[in-house]
């Protein structure tokens, strides 16, 4: 190095130092894990000192020769001198770490602070960095906050509450859905993405469906969406919404997130030659379980779609019939397999002609060819299944059904769990951007 290394920072690496070399003569001859605990615990316990000497070392304020002088008022902009020096601790990534500051009061406003808040950007009241806040948010999205406590316990050797993950949880979420609520609000205005563009690639395809969560009033369905990109062969880059809110409220929650994504980019421009005409913007295809509020949204919000019904929840329409019509389950498989065969080759019109040559052997069973009949027959142009195999197009809703349970069921469905509406709320917009891989900072 050209230039030396500052005392404060050599002083606690030679502890660190020294503290390695007694134990390489107290652990002459240990197995690897004892060796690698000691380590740990040895830099764990060095890492607030260094911590603290590194920031005293960067921090312009702290220096000697400018803690006595004079500081400009955040409130007013008048100069003052510090009046006393103050302690303040923070509890960080590396441990808790004490701060001897300079503190300054100014007499015409009133207005009390120090480097700590100015500088280094920790609020009057904040006991914890942003960093280790950022952990207690992760940590408690993922799992119950004890469990939480417990890993960064073990992980970190950093002691804190689960209600403290539970409050840091909270205030994270609800900020989270202020600023949703913000885009919603512009993204509905404008007609363009309120957030940076992070664009999903090849062709935009938007899912949705529900779970059901148990709330301290009750089971709630929460509503789930998912954005990604289709590469012609599998999905690619998914990014989620959940909440628990009518269709009329999630409908543009979905499509701000589709606008962010790049839902709202125009493909090409259409009507005169001298103008640029009508703008067209991206095609989206919607693949769904065929619940109505799903198609509405898509109707309300998606121009240029194609629409499919996923394969899979039809499959299960044609077992509900194989099983009422006939008592024999080889007959019963075999019309099964016949049908299916029917939709993924031919579509939706020789399963109707199957349904009409049935024989149902009860009034019950006859009914359930009549319901489920009509499910097909509203659904045609959603099971046009081989023409989109033949342009390498998904029929599956598979993503968004994996969605509802890597999203909101392996957090909130949980054993004893009830959920209040803020703490569900702030949870599901946590999961959400986790599983999206966005920073869980609104």
């Amino acid at each position: 190095m050209t230039r030396p290394v500052p005392e404060q920072i050599v002083a606690a690496l030679n502890v660190l130092a020294e503290s390695l070399a007694r134990w390489c003569e107290e652990g002459r001859d240990g197995r690897l894990e004892q060796h690698e605990t000691a380590v740990l615990e040895r830099v764990r316990a060095v890492l607030p000192t260094l911590l603290e000497a590194v920031v005293v070392v960067a921090t312009s304020e702290l220096a000697p020769r400018v803690r006595a002088g004079r500081s400009t008022c955040p409130g007013c902009g008048r100069k003052v001198r510090p009046h006393q020096e103050r302690p303040r601790q923070v509890l960080t990534q590396c441990g808790a770490v004490t701060l001897e500051r300079p503190w300054y009061t100014c007499a015409r406003c009133h207005h009390g602070w120090s480097v700590v808040e100015t500088t280094l950007g920790v609020g009057s009241r904040q006991r914890a960095s942003a960093g280790l806040l950022a952990w207690l948010a992760r940590l408690g999205a993922t799992t119950d906050y004890r469990e939480a406590a417990e890993l960064l316990a073990e992980l970190t050797g950093l002691a804190v509450g689960p209600e403290t993950i539970r409050r840091e949880c909270l205030r994270v979420g609800t900020a989270i859905r202020v600023a949703e609520a913000a885009a919603i609000q512009q993204t509905q205005r404008t007609r363009e993405a309120a957030e940076p563009l992070d664009r999903a690639p090849g062709l935009l395809v938007l899912e949705a469906d529900g779970a059901n969560i148990l709330f301290t009033d009750g089971w709630h369905e929460i509503k789930i969406g998912m954005v990604a990109g289709w590469d012609g062969e599998r999905l690619v880059a998914p990014s989620y919404v959940a909440a628990r809110e009518p269709a009329t409220n999630f409908g543009p929650r979905l499509a701000a997130e589709a606008a962010r994504r790049g839902a709202l980019e125009v493909e090409r421009y259409e009507g005169s030659v001298t103008r640029r005409g009508l703008a067209i913007l991206r095609p989206a295809l919607i693949l769904a379980d065929g619940a109505a509020w799903i198609w509405n949204l898509a109707d309300e919000y998606v121009d240029q779609r194609i629409e499919v019904s996923d394969f899979y929840h039809a499959a299960e329409h044609l077992a509900a019939v194989a099983t009422a019509c006939f008592p024999d389950p080889t007959v019963a498989t075999a019309w099964l397999d016949a049908r299916k065969g029917d939709l993924l080759t031919q579509g939706p019109l020789p399963v109707l002609a199957a349904f009409d040559r049935l024989m149902p052997p009860t009034p019950k069973a006859a009914d359930i060819r009549r319901v489920e009949r009509a499910y097909f027959a509203n659904r045609i142009d959603r099971m046009d299944y081989p023409s989109l195999r033949l342009d390498g197009l998904p029929i599956g809703s598979g993503a968004i059904e994996s969605a509802a349970d890597h999203v909101v069921q392996r957090r909130m469905k949980r054993a004893g769990m009830r959920w209040s509406d803020a703490g569900g709320d702030a949870i599901l917009a946590l999961r959400a951007r986790l599983r999206s891989r966005r920073p869980l900072a609104a």
